[in-house]
C-alpha cells in the first residue's frame, strides 16, 4: 500500500498545499447514494424528477450513459467501482452485517488508488471522503479506507443511521482518528472536504467523493440548499424529501465543480455515478414502487452515470450501450496509461471494460453484450441463504432468485410488470434469449 510522507498527510489535513503542474489528467469521482435515474432531468425519465441544474450541465458539457447497472445495495456496488471485478469472485453480495464478524473489503484486492499508483507518470495522490461503508459498518476499523489504498480519508465510515446519527450530528474519522461526532451537515461537510482537496492536491491527484445522500434518513436539508417547502414528518412525504436530499447535493456537487478552475477542469475526468436506484417509498409513476433499490428490476440496478473531461469527444451527448459502475475502473486504467490486467495478481479475473471509446464516439456499438448483477447472502465463501442474479442483453432480461426464474422485455415492457415465463409459452425469439442469458451467465462462472 502506497502511503504519503507524514508531512504531506498533515498538509491534505490542514489544506494548506499549493497545486502542482502534472502532464497528467486528474480523476474527480462522485457518488451519489440511492439515487436512480428518475430524480435527474437530464434523463427525461420521470415527469417530476425534481431539480438537478449542475448534474444536468455536467450531461451537457460531457455524455450520459442511459444504460448503466449498479448493484441493489451500497456495499457490494462500491466494493464492484473499486475493483473492477464482480462481486461474487470476492464473497461480496450484501451490505455488512453489524456482527463482529462483519465482511470487509479483503486488503488483497487491488483498488483504484492502488491500480493509480502504476501509472508510469508517477503515483496519484488519492483521497477517499465521504461514505465508506466497505468495512465494518459499526466504524469499528477507521483505518481500513488507507489500508485500501488511499493516501487521505475524511467521513463517516457507515451509514449515518442509528446510534444516534442523523445528517446533523454523525459520527466522524480522519485518517484513521477515531470517529468524533460532528454537527454539520453530512452532505455540505464531504464536499467542504472535496473542495478543500481539488484546490490543494498535488498533480496528478485521484479524489473519490462518496455521498450519504440521497440515503435515509429522510429529512428537511438546509433552506439554502434546495427550493421545497418542507413540512411535517418525513415519513409521511418522503418523495418531496428525497427531491429535497437530491438538490441539496446537486446544490453542494455544483460547488465542488466551481472549485476547479478552468485549466484545471480542463485535465479532470469527472463521473458522477449513483450505487443503486432510489428507494422504493420515493419513487413516483412511472417507475414502480417495489422496484428500486434492493431489487434486481431496472428501477434497483439502472443507475445514473455521467462522464465529462478531456477524452469527451462529443459533448452533451448520450449513449446507449450497455455499461456497468465496474467499468470505471478500467476507464481510469486507460486514461492513466495503465494496463489494469497489469497490475493484478496473476489469474486473477477482471471484470471491467473501458468507456473511453463510448466518451469518444457515444454512438458506437455496445461492446458488451450483457450486464450482470447479483445479490447473495451472507457475505463470504457461502454457503449462502438467499442467491439473486440478473443479466440482461440489449432487450431481454433474465432473472433468477433461488432457482426461480423471470423473463423480462425490457423493449415493449420497460418497467418490468410482465414475466414472461408464467405466459402461455415462449415464442422462438424468446427462448433463444432465455438460452443465451443463462449460457451467458455459466460462461461468466457465476454460482
Amino acid at each position: 500500500m502506497k502511503r504519503f510522507p507524514t508531512a504531506l498527510a498533515a498538509g491534505l489535513a490542514s489544506g494548506i498545499l499549493t497545486l502542482s503542474a502534472a502532464a497528467q489528467q486528474n480523476f474527480l469521482l462522485l457518488v451519489a447514494d440511492d439515487m436512480g435515474v428518475d430524480r435527474i432531468t437530464a434523463y427525461g425519465e420521470s415527469p417530476t424528477p425534481g431539480r438537478t441544474p449542475n448534474l444536468d450541465r455536467l450531461a451537457a458539457g460531457g455524455v450520459l450513459f442511459r444504460n448503466a447497472w449498479g448493484r441493489p445495495f451500497c456495499s457490494p456496488s462500491r466494493a464492484t467501482l473499486m475493483t473492477g471485478r464482480y462481486g461474487f469472485r470476492y464473497g461480496w453480495g450484501a451490505n455488512p452485517s453489524s456482527s463482529l464478524s462483519a465482511f470487509e473489503l479483503a486488503l488483497d484486492e487491488v483498488t483504484l488508488p492502488e491500480m493509480l499508483s502504476q501509472g508510469s507518470g508517477g503515483a496519484y495522490a488519492s483521497v477517499a471522503l465521504g461514505k465508506w461503508h466497505l468495512g465494518h459498518p459499526l466504524g469499528l476499523d477507521e483505518g481500513h479506507p488507507q489500508a485500501s489504498g488511499f493516501d487521505f480519508y475524511a467521513g463517516s465510515l457507515a451509514n449515518l443511521t442509528g446510534g444516534g446519527s442523523s445528517y446533523f450530528h454523525w459520527p466522524k474519522s480522519i485518517n484513521g482518528c477515531s470517529e468524533v461526532f460532528v454537527d454539520r451537515y453530512a452532505t455540505s461537510d464531504t464536499a467542504n472536504d472535496a473542495v478543500r482537496m481539488v484546490r490543494s492536491l498535488p498533480e496528478p491527484w485521484f479524489a473519490y467523493v462518496a455521498f450519504h445522500a440521497a440515503h435515509l434518513p429522510y429529512h428537511a436539508p438546509p433552506p439554502h440548499l434546495h427550493g421545497f417547502t418542507l413540512n411535517g414528518n418525513p415519513a409521511d412525504t418522503p418523495e418531496l424529501h428525497h427531491k429535497a436530499m437530491v438538490e441539496a447535493l446537486d446544490t453542494e456537487i455544483g460547488r465542488v465543480l466551481e472549485a476547479l478552475e478552468p485549466e484545471l477542469r480542463a485535465r479532470t475526468t469527472i463521473v458522477f455515478v449513483a450505487d443503486n436506484g432510489t428507494q422504493n417509498d420515493a419513487v413516483e409513476a412511472p417507475f414502480v414502487d417495489g422496484h428500486g433499490k434492493g431489487t434486481t428490476f431496472e428501477g434497483g440496478l439502472n443507475v445514473p452515470l455521467i462522464v465529462e473531461g478531456p477524452a469527451v469527444g462529443a459533448p452533451g451527448s448520450e449513449c446507449g450501450a450497455l455499461v456497468d459502475v465496474v467499468d470505471i475502473f478500467a476507464t481510469f486504467a486507460e486514461l492513466a496509461g495503465i494496463d489494469p490486467l497489469s497490475v493484478l495478481p496473476p489469474g486473477r479475473e477482471l471484470d471491467s471494460q473501458s468507456l473511453v471509446p463510448y466518451l469518444l464516439d457515444p454512438t458506437q456499438p455496445t461492446r458488451r453484450t450483457h450486464v450482470f448483477a447479483e445479490e447473495f447472502e451472507p457475505n463470504g465463501a457461502g454457503p449462502y441463504t438467499l442467491i439473486k442474479k440478473a443479466v440482461r442483453g440489449r432487450r431481454f432480461k433474465y432473472v433468477e432468485r433461488q432457482g426461480n426464474g423471470r423473463l423480462y422485455d425490457l423493449e415493449n415492457d420497460p418497467f418490468e410488470s410482465t414475466n414472461l415465463l408464467l405466459g402461455a409459452g415462449l415464442n422462438g425469439q424468446q427462448q433463444r434469449a432465455v438460452r443465451q442469458l443463462k449460457a451467458w451467465m455459466g460462461r461468466l462462472g457465476v454460482n
